[in-house]
C-alpha cells in the first residue's frame, strides 16, 4: 500500500475516531438518570482522570475498529464487487479530436469519446491498450463508457 494512501486512511481513522466517543457520551447523556456527572463538576477538575481515560480508550477502540475495516475488509469487499464492463484491444484514438475506437472480443468496433475515460489529468489512449468499458446504444451505435485501462501484472 503507498504511504499517501495509509496516511490518508490514518486520517479518515482519526477523525472518526474522536467524534465516536462524543457521540456515543451525547446518547448516553440523553438516557434520563444516566450522568451523575455534571459540567460543573467536570470543569471543577473532579473525575477529569477518568473521563479522558475512558475517551481515549473509546476513541483508541474505534480507530483500531476503522485501520482494520480499512485495511482487510473493504479490499475483500472491492473484489467481490461485480464489475459487468466487457474488456477490449483499443483499435484507435485520435488525441487531438478526442475520439477512437475499442474492439471488443468478439471481434465488434465500439465508438469512445476522452469524456468517457475514467482518470485524472489528460484522457486518452494507446493503439493496442487493454481497456475494460461498459456498452451503451446509443442514436449512432454502440458507444463505450466509464472506458478503464487494465493494468498489466
Amino acid at each position: 500500500m503507498k504511504l499517501k494512501t495509509w496516511l490518508v486512511r490514518l486520517g479518515v481513522g482519526l477523525i472518526v475516531a474522536a467524534l465516536g466517543p462524543i457521540i456515543l457520551a451525547a446518547a448516553v447523556a440523553l438516557v434520563p438518570g444516566s450522568t451523575e456527572v455534571t459540567v460543573s463538576a467536570l470543569l471543577a477538575g473532579e473525575q477529569v482522570g477518568l473521563t479522558l481515560g475512558v475517551y481515549l480508550l473509546l476513541a483508541l477502540s474505534i480507530l483500531v475498529l476503522v485501520l482494520i475495516y480499512q485495511a482487510i475488509l473493504q479490499p475483500l469487499l472491492g473484489r467481490i464487487e461485480e464489475d459487468d464492463r466487457e474488456e477490449g484491444l483499443v483499435k484507435w484514438f485520435n488525441v487531438s479530436k478526442g475520439f477512437g475506437f475499442v474492439t471488443r472480443d468478439n471481434g465488434e468496433d465500439v465508438f469512445v469519446h476522452f469524456r468517457s475515460i475514467r482518470g485524472r489529468g489528460h484522457r486518452s489512449l494507446q493503439e493496442g491498450q487493454r481497456v475494460r468499458f461498459g456498452v451503451v446504444e446509443s442514436s449512432k451505435g454502440l458507444q463505450a463508457e466509464d472506458v478503464t485501462i487494465v493494468r498489466q501484472r
